[in-house]
């Protein structure tokens, strides 16, 4: 309690804990989607879309950005590579008739290769299309194909449109992509029932929801595929290993192993090679134990590397430990008896087994977020910190993040540094209304594992119109992290520059991507970029 009178109360909440039963409990109330369309969808006709950022209904049903135009804001402007010339976006590198600028037209016969005007396509990587030359691995409007554009705000990559980063809007039930860079979004599609996670298998994006199944949806336009069968109770994470794909089930305390039946076809259709689905089929399964609540996984040559979180708010003895499971063959994973043992946690009122949260695998070791809950209280233990576990030896070494940090949750690489988000710890009224957030953010660790950078999630100061900020789950491309918010739906842009991390879009700068809209509470429940 923060005063005599208990008017106010400090934990972290649930909903930091994604994945756990308490999070399912708490969120049961959650609003979910409008009587017609979802959080921030409109009715065009028959089709729910998202005024915002949907480039064939932009501001309006019906108003179009063109096939070089994308919506931002729900307002039309040129897309990437693109420049408006005479009230159109044209395409200078490639067209002919602004071939390097507006207006520059080629002569009779010409190509326009990269915005010059020469007799042929030069590039080994340039095909024709037209008169103008593209490469179709990278090209956003001429992908895979002369024909194919992508559209929006995606990317070209190995002749696949996708975007560079998804995000998973848990209560809304909608999956939303970016581009990276430009940092601009796309628009809300409703798939599934409150997603969890995504990821990519090919061209097909993969959306673990709550509903206990894994959503198969084309990627070049989230054209919703078959189904593939039920996952455990509370899937937590998702990992794809070509043929196969790995889900870590919480409250089933399962690891699921599901496998690619179908095959590629040579040309796409419908938007993607799998036009009938992957037709993921489950050929085996591993059961870590009652109470252990597997919340996330690495892997490590031919194996995987799983934290066990324990049953906060119950038995907790069977959690602070990271298990290891043999995958070197995927249909009889083998579960090692000896799990790796955390180092207990300290609180006030004494020691409790550490409560693991996100692992990766980096510079041949294992890093493991340590998010350390009370479980009479759910206050995190402090300051925050990371568990450090040579595979080999199973030596594990402290790693700390210093005093801005409380309640650490993810990490990712970022080269030869570590970045990691710490959720912070909620200050709650007696009527459980969230009124601050203490020491969340990102920290950047160094190549020796030393603090170099704390970023603190914060509004600036008095601003009344600012939502509180909880960090969550992150993306990194290049130097910059996608963080997603555990509070009010949005996603901020952190960037590492040098040894310091600096604010690209926040809450400081009033600039936040809003991937979730909703009414009230909004979790971003995943943010993962996508290869």
């Amino acid at each position: 309690m923060n005063s005599p009178e208990g008017m106010e109360r400090r934990r972290t909440g649930p909903w930091p804990l994604l994945g756990v039963a308490a999070l399912a409990l708490v969120l049961a109330g959650c609003p979910d989607q409008g009587a017609e369309c979802g959080e921030g969808l409109s009715l065009c006709g028959s089709e729910c879309v998202d005024l915002t950022s949907e480039a064939n209904h932009c501001g309006a049903c019906g108003v179009t950005c063109g096939r070089a135009g994308v919506c931002a804001e729900s307002a039309c402007q040129c897309g990437p590579g693109a420049l408006a010339c005479g009230g159109q976006c044209v395409l200078t590198a490639s067209d002919a008739e602004h071939c390097g600028g507006c207006g520059v037209a080629c002569a009779a016969g010409q190509v326009c290769e990269a915005g010059l005007c020469q007799a042929a396509c030069t590039r080994d990587t340039s095909t024709r299309c037209g008169d103008g030359c593209v490469d179709l691995q990278t090209d956003p409007y001429h992908c895979g194909g002369c024909d194919t554009s992508c559209g929006g705000v995606k990317s070209c990559r190995a002749g696949v449109c996708t975007y560079d980063v998804v995000a998973a809007c848990f209560n809304s039930g909608q999956v939303v992509g970016l581009q990276a860079g430009t940092d601009l979004k796309g628009p809300n599609v409703a798939i599934g029932e409150r997603p969890q996670t995504v990821t990519r298998m090919q061209d097909v994006l993969l959306v673990l929801d709550a509903a206990k199944r894994v959503r198969e949806a084309r990627l070049s336009d989230y054209g919703t595929l078959a189904e593939a069968p039920e996952t455990g109770n509370a899937p937590n994470q998702v990992l794809v290993d070509e043929p196969y794909v790995y889900i870590l089930n919480s409250t089933s305390n399962t690891l699921l192993v599901l496998r690619r039946r179908a095959e590629p076809t040579e040309q796409p259709r419908e938007g993607t090679r799998f036009p009938n689905g992957l037709g993921l089929a489950p050929v085996a399964s591993v059961d870590f134990g009652a109470n252990t609540n597997p919340y996330a996984m690495a892997k490590l040559g031919t194996d995987l590397w799983v934290t066990l979180y324990g049953n906060l708010g119950g038995d907790v003895s069977a959690g602070g430990k990271v298990a290891r499971v043999s995958v070197a063959n995927p249909l009889a994973p083998v579960l090692d008896p000896s799990p790796v043992v955390l180092p207990a946690a300290s609180f006030p009122g004494g020691t409790a087994a550490s409560t693991p949260t996100g692992i990766v695998v980096h510079r041949g070791s294992l890093y493991i977020a340590l998010n350390n809950l009370d479980p009479a209280t759910y206050r995190p233990g402090g300051p925050g910190s990371l568990a450090k576990v040579n595979p080999q030896t199973r030596e594990v070494s402290p790693v700390s993040l210093g005093e801005g940090c409380l309640n650490a949750g993810w990490l990712a690489p970022l080269g030869e540094r570590l970045l990691v988000s710490c959720g912070g710890e909620a200050l709650y009224d007696i009527h459980f209304n969230l009124t601050a957030v203490d020491k969340t953010g990102l920290v950047l660790l160094d190549a020796q594992d030393a603090v170099s950078s704390t970023y603190p999630l914060a509004c600036p100061p008095g601003a009344t119109d600012c939502p509180l900020s909880s960090a969550g789950r992150f993306a990194v491309v290049g130097n910059r992290a996608y963080l997603g918010d555990n509070n009010a739906g949005r996603i901020f842009v952190i960037e590492a520059v040098g040894n310091q991390l600096i604010e690209r879009r926040g809450p400081r700068s009033q600039s936040s991507l809003l991937a979730c809209p909703s009414n009230g509470f909004s979790l971003v429940g995943d943010v993962v970029a996508l290869p």
